[in-house]
């Protein structure tokens, strides 16, 4: 998960950069600049195992679904097997806000799911009294 849109694209384009050309589509961004029928494809591209995964803002977990010919507002993707889930700085404003992005990694319970957190160095306590020693 990212913030912004622009830090989403931005990170998925550097992993294209990373992958062989041949994979580099398996990796995609989502946001909600996406049209519904783009987001309702591709998530069932990632639930066939097709994308690998997305660099994502909250849009992931409020996204449009088309299901049946009707439209409906899903809180959360309800895919139960994502393995893993990142967030990407700690910039996110409550506790619960990450909680709800983490609680989208997999939702069976027979499975293990791993969340990760890249936070900046300025919120370890480490880096704070190193920085206080400096003045």
């Amino acid at each position: 998960f990212f913030d912004n849109i622009t830090h989403a694209i931005e990170a998925a384009k550097y992993l294209w950069s990373r992958l062989p050309r041949e994979y580099q589509d398996k990796v995609k961004w989502f946001n909600a600049d996406m049209t519904t029928y783009f987001k309702t494809d591709e998530v069932k591209s990632f639930e066939d195992g097709d994308t690998w995964g997305f660099c994502t803002t909250k849009s992931f977990g409020m996204a449009n679904m088309q299901h049946s010919y009707k439209l409906t507002l899903v809180q959360g993707i309800d895919i139960p097997d994502v393995s893993i889930v990142i967030q990407w700085c700690a910039t996110w404003r409550s506790l619960s806000t990450l909680w709800q992005r983490f609680g989208c990694a997999v939702q069976n319970m027979s499975l293990e799911g791993t969340a990760i957190l890249f936070a900046e160095k300025e919120h370890f306590d480490e880096y704070k009294t190193m920085k206080e020693k400096r003045k």
